[in-house]
């Protein structure tokens, strides 16, 4: 069974005395560099030459270095939800609207997590299509300046202080509005 079974030539099979020289004398191309009195610096070899060496050098050893993948470790759910299966995407119908325009797509979302939003060919308005816009809005979702939670302007301090719940934001809202009398009410969003 030590016996190989793919040769690259017959004289690899035969093992005959040219193949044994080839082996022996594997590089035999010398490089293209003409040598003045036995001086590698004082050589005169063409630069494209030079560079065409040392890119091949180059990228060979990035190519020895890049072979190692670094690990990943993935983190299982504690308590797992039911409609989610890890590394299996589901696609959610949703619609996106800005600025007055209003497309039908499709979420492509893993883990919880929408990664791609296409237009929604069932849709006989657009029929698929979307805009460039569309395609990058996916990028909005992962702003890391984002709020977590609301702000709350204090008049005092001159300042704004997070409020620690949507629920505790609600109560601070409708107290306000409460004690505005009847005045008008405008809400300013981006």
């Amino acid at each position: 069974m030590d016996q190989k079974k793919y040769w690259q030539t017959l004289g690899e099979l035969k093992q005959t005395s040219e193949f044994e020289k080839s082996v022996e004398n594997e590089f035999a191309e010398d490089l293209p560099v003409e040598l003045e009195d036995g001086n590698l610096l004082d050589a005169k070899s063409p630069r494209r030459d030079f560079l065409k060496y040392l890119g091949f050098s180059t990228a060979a050893a990035m190519a020895a270095a890049s072979c190692e993948m670094p690990v990943k470790k993935s983190i299982p759910y504690l308590n797992k939800p039911e409609n989610i299966v890890p590394g299996i995407s589901n696609y959610f119908a949703t619609t996106f609207v800005q600025e007055g325009e209003a497309i039908p797509v499709v979420a492509k979302v893993r883990d919880g997590r929408p990664i791609k939003i296409e237009g929604n060919e069932l849709s006989p308005i657009t029929k698929g299509a979307t805009s460039a816009r569309v395609q990058a809005s996916v990028l909005n979702l992962y702003d890391t300046a984002r709020l977590r939670y609301p702000l709350q302007f204090v008049k005092s301090s001159k300042s704004f202080k997070e409020v620690s719940s949507l629920d505790a934001f609600d109560k601070i809202v409708s107290e306000n509005f409460a004690n505005l009398g009847g005045l008008p009410v405008v809400l300013l969003t981006s």
